[in-house]
């Protein structure tokens, strides 16, 4: 079985949807950082060019990420600078600390 790590900069007002959303489409595991960087549109203004935004990671089965990564665009999305990004990076071992031993989710 094939795994991926989807990883999402979304806005800060978009999560508790997200993870509604997220819950509902039976994804069962999600890491939720808060983050602060800039990108394509810094704040050149600011004393500080940073912007504080949510990264979600998840790791899902290939035949999952499709769904999860459009789910995440809908809810994300409002057409403005600053909606975010979203990552599809493969990962080729997954461990289980408990067991000590290579696992699949």
């Amino acid at each position: 079985m094939e795994l991926k790590c989807v990883v999402a900069i979304v806005r800060l007002d978009v999560v508790e949807g997200l993870e509604r959303k997220l819950g509902a489409i039976h994804i069962h595991g999600v890491t939720v950082t808060r983050v602060r960087g800039f990108g394509v549109h810094p704040n050149y203004f600011a004393d500080d060019w940073t912007t504080e935004h949510i990264k979600i990671e998840i790791f899902a089965e290939a035949e999952n990420v499709d769904a999860l990564v459009k789910t995440i665009l809908e809810i994300a999305h409002v057409g403005g600078a600053g909606d975010g990004v979203v990552a599809v990076i493969p990962v080729e071992k997954f461990f289980r600390v408990r067991s000590q031993a290579e696992a699949i989710p």
